[in-house]
């Protein structure tokens, strides 16, 4: 699979954003829910996730196709099988704004990999093609936010990195339930801040 994401995609203003720094918060939060010891990031990213696990004792390994992120496993993620050790397994893989990367037909084998490598938790965020909307007030010093997204209608064309995303050609519900068949679904959601994300907590079957 090529490298589709340059160095330069993931400077400080342009992609470290407040809503993007809010996705942090929600993946790490749900992260230290379900209490891991050991952690496999498909995709590194800007190591925000990976840092701040680690300096909770959190061991993190990750997976990425570009080799020159130095990541622990060179791999594509739609063939964990031929490129990760058998019978290597974490307590959570995580894997945010990843799967978008790889054509919608690669989908549910991305799935069944993450599946047998979950021990037995796996979360898992998607952006979505649509208007974000957002609410958040504060009442006596308690912060309520509120998200959603409304999809375009009209189908997304790839624009060197996202082949597809969530929306009116691939509803929510329906993603949802090609996930089921893989995992259970534990919690999920759009990010309150940042609507353009949707995140699923998942335990795998096998577990």
């Amino acid at each position: 699979m090529p490298v589709q994401v340059s160095p330069q995609h993931y400077e400080f203003q342009k992609y470290d954003h407040f809503e993007r720094w809010s996705s942090y918060w929600y993946q790490i939060r749900a992260a230290l829910a379900v209490q891991p010891r050991t952690v496999l990031e498909i995709g590194s990213g800007t190591g925000v996730f990976r840092s701040y696990l680690e300096g909770r004792g959190v061991k993190v390994e990750a997976l990425d196709v570009d080799a020159t992120r130095r990541p622990e496993h060179v791999a594509d993620v739609s063939d964990l099988d031929t490129t990760l050790p058998a019978g290597l397994r974490f307590d959570c893989v995580a894997a945010f704004q990843v799967l978008e990367h790889l054509p919608y037909d690669r989908f549910e084998a991305c799935l069944s990999g993450l599946a047998r490598r979950a021990a037995p938790w796996c979360l898992l965020s998607l952006p979505y093609h649509g208007v974000q909307l957002r609410v958040a007030v504060n009442v006596a010093g308690v912060r309520v936010s509120r998200g959603v997204s409304l999809p375009f209608p009209w189908q997304l064309k790839f624009n060197g990195e996202h082949h597809w995303e969530l929306g009116w050609e691939h509803p929510v519900r329906a993603v949802t339930r090609t996930i089921a068949r893989h995992f259970e679904v534990v919690e999920r959601g759009f990010v309150p801040e940042n609507p353009y994300h949707y995140l699923w907590v998942l335990r795998s079957r096998g577990a």
